[in-house]
């Protein structure tokens, strides 16, 4: 039976040749202070051990994520190749809006324009055709009710098939 704490090895089994143990020489049998030291270093390196495992594998998911983080930032955004800007829009009357914008393609571009009432809701939507390079374009919309805001909902370029 161990006599201290000191006479237990890590996972609690008592060491061969401890004070009182099996009637050694009383050197311990070849378990002093190294042998001790050694099951100590042991049980730290089973407990530390598998930190670097535990970092690296941490690295790996950072740098993943990283990489789908990129992807997806670059494909969520609209890359159609228009380019279009507001200039002005303005309220003619309950049935009608207008709007005038720029847009800047490479080829023959469709723009989707709406108008919407205070409340966000769309009241009326119109498609304009536009031609290819910088062009001024101002398009007249007419609406199921009074507008309050009207903007380019999309530009997109069309393809050589229709």
């Amino acid at each position: 039976m161990p006599e201290s704490p000191s006479d237990l090895t890590p996972d609690g089994a008592e060491r061969h040749g401890a004070a009182g143990g099996d009637g050694g020489d009383g050197d311990n049998g070849g378990s002093g202070p190294s042998a001790a030291g050694d099951a100590s270093g042991s049980a730290i390196g089973k407990r530390h051990g598998a930190r670097p495992v535990f970092f690296v594998l941490g690295l790996i998911a950072a740098g993943v994520f990283t990489v789908g983080w990129g992807f997806a930032l670059m494909s969520y955004g609209d890359h159609t190749g228009v380019a279009n800007q507001t200039i002005a829009w303005s309220i003619e009357s309950d049935d009608e809006a207008s709007i005038t914008f720029q847009t800047n393609s490479g080829g023959p571009a469709v723009c989707i324009v709406r108008a919407t009432d205070p409340q966000h809701v769309e009241v009326g939507q119109r498609r304009v055709e536009v031609g290819a390079g910088t062009q001024d374009v101002t398009a007249k919309i007419e609406t199921v009710r009074r507008a309050a805001m009207v903007e380019v909902a999309s530009c997109r370029e069309q393809g050589t098939a229709k």
